[in-house]
């Protein structure tokens, strides 16, 4: 009894290591800036896109994750100064069966 039951318990041990991971996909994006300006009437522009588009097919057992990270940093000593920023990120995600 005692070695049929450990006898199962090897095969269903090894049928399970024969089953193919499921990858997981991840996109990353990464943006820094940094201004300094000093002294009168200086002028500046920061700008910063980022677009992500996941089209997948297959399985719906699939992880995709997207992450979109901007830092903009802007130091003005004087007068007059003109700092101008801007951030876009997109992340459209579709799934085709």
């Amino acid at each position: 009894m005692k070695g049929s039951i450990l006898s199962l318990i090897a095969i269903s041990t090894l049928g399970l290591m024969t089953f193919p991971a499921l990858a997981d996909n991840a996109n990353v994006q990464t943006s820094g800036q940094v201004n300094t300006q000093v002294g009168d009437r200086n002028s500046s522009s920061q700008d910063t896109s980022q677009s992500n588009l996941n089209s997948r097919r297959g399985p719906s057992g699939e992880n995709t994750g997207s992450a979109q990270d901007s830092y903009q940093d802007s130091y003005q000593e004087g007068f007059g100064n003109r700092n101008e920023q801007d951030t876009v990120q997109r992340n459209v995600d579709r799934r085709h069966r």
